[in-house]
């Protein structure tokens, strides 16, 4: 008697989908090469390198429906995550469904185009650009196909050439509570035109403590010269997986700086990816990793130098506590002819617990020879001798081991242009810092 061996296991598996394309054509191309992608790519295991240290469980035992059979709740009153300096300029999606009635972009300039991708259907720009610059065919990720496969809508932003936005614009996800788990596959496109000016802030918020599965996927093209502020937050459930994949495309003179803050999600999965494709870029991919309990997070970014003349920078720094697991795969990538190339990457982590874990792995591909790059990892506790100095000066232990905390993160949160981002990341510091518990020291 044979037994009938399973090939591979795909996304669909923990999925209850039924892919149906859209009805504008330039997304309909889009949905059915995710439809084959998706039915084609294996979903990822512990056997596959990229994915070797990350516990995938949190999906792969659970079942996704659509969110329309979840049974999700109102979304009630969400006034209090609007930013004060994007009240008329943000864009609001409920369970990545596009809410017209909480989104306002009324103080944004006219020549700025902003909306909904679903209703560009015949804009030059998203034809062109909409899905340009993913390439997950490379890795065949099963994710970015999930996205391609099942959006039906997103945000979309194009910047004129030589014009500012005066305030920031803001792309807030907002997930609901529901009966049953469910799975959304957010889409944002920015266009930015030459010396163009834009800060963009994109966060993922989860209301409840359910389960779900955030798959979102965003891509900004920058034309020569343009600029581009870039904060992604996400504050999903504590239950919920977040698979995201950004990408940005740079033109010669372009400046892209990226920031993400993890903060909630049960599995953070982040994939950003920069890419060079002219002479004298400048970019940032930063992170700030907050996580405590179960929480895993992975990220696997690529600094992508294809020219000559670039500045580009990562700093990634992580605390983990109690049996969280943090995962770092940074590469910098430097082709033959990219020349005159400066690059610095560093991870830096402070272990709070001895049951913490942390994975790093710095990453350099370099196949030119005038080049300055150089990356790092450091893995520590906090400092006995700091923390005793801090109580010599009338301080608690606990109270100096959250000032150390609170020290140790505020580096990143710096680096936030927009003045209530930054306010609402030192609370966020303030509240992980001051748990009930006492933190656990290592050694």
């Amino acid at each position: 008697m044979s037994i009938a061996v399973k090939e591979k296991e795909t996304i669909l598996e923990f999925l209850e989908a039924k892919f149906d394309p859209s009805e504008v054509e330039v997304i309909s191309s889009i949905n059915e090469k995710g439809i084959r992608n998706v039915n084609d790519f294996a979903f990822p295991t512990k056997k596959d390198e990229e994915w070797r240290f990350t516990d995938l469980r949190s999906i792969s035992r659970n079942h996704f429906v659509p969110v329309d059979q979840a049974g999700a709740k109102d979304v009630g009153d969400i006034s209090q995550y609007y930013l004060p300096e994007a009240l008329n300029s943000r864009l609001v999606f409920v369970n990545g469904v596009f809410d017209a009635k909480r989104s306002d972009i009324s103080s944004l300039s006219d020549n700025i185009t902003i909306g909904r991708l679903s209703e560009q259907g015949d804009n030059e720009a998203v034809k062109e650009h909409l899905d340009a610059y993913t390439n997950y065919d490379e890795d065949k990720d099963a994710f970015a196909a999930l996205n391609d496969a099942h959006f039906r809508d997103g945000a979309f932003i194009h910047i004129p050439e030589e014009t500012k936005t005066e305030s920031p614009i803001h792309i807030l996800n907002i997930f609901t509570d529901a009966d049953k788990a469910f799975y959304a596959t957010p889409r944002v496109l920015f266009v930015g035109e030459k010396y163009s000016k834009a800060t963009i802030v994109e966060e993922h918020i989860g209301l409840a403590d359910n389960e779900y599965l955030n798959v979102p996927v965003s891509e900004y093209k920058l034309f020569e010269g343009a600029h581009v502020h870039h904060a992604r937050i996400q504050r999903d459930s504590k239950k919920a997986s977040h698979v995201s994949r950004p990408i940005a495309n740079l033109e010669q003179h372009a400046e892209y700086h990226s920031y993400t803050i993890c903060l909630g999600a049960k599995l953070f999965r982040n994939d950003p990816r920069v890419v060079q494709n002219a002479e004298e870029v400048d970019f940032t991919v930063d992170a700030l990793v907050l996580i405590d309990g179960e929480q895993i997070a992975d990220t696997h970014s690529i600094m992508d130098h294809r020219r000559a003349h670039a500045n580009s920078h990562q700093l990634h720094k992580v605390v983990v506590n109690d049996n969280a697991h943090s995962i770092f795969n940074g590469k910098i990538f430097v082709a033959r002819d990219a020349q005159k190339i400066d690059s610095f990457q560093e991870n830096r982590n402070l272990l709070l617990s001895v049951d913490g874990k942390v994975n790093t792995k710095p990453q350099l591909e370099i196949f030119a020879d005038d080049v300055l790059c150089s990356h790092g990892a450091t893995i520590g506790q906090l400092s006995d001798d700091e923390v005793f100095y801090l109580q010599s000066r009338g301080l608690t232990e606990q109270k100096s081991r959250e000032l150390l905390v609170y020290a140790f993160t505020l580096e990143s949160i710096e680096s936030m242009e927009v003045e209530s981002v930054h306010k609402l990341l030192l609370d966020e510091v303030i509240k992980y810092t001051n748990r009930d518990e006492e933190f656990v020291a290592v050694g």
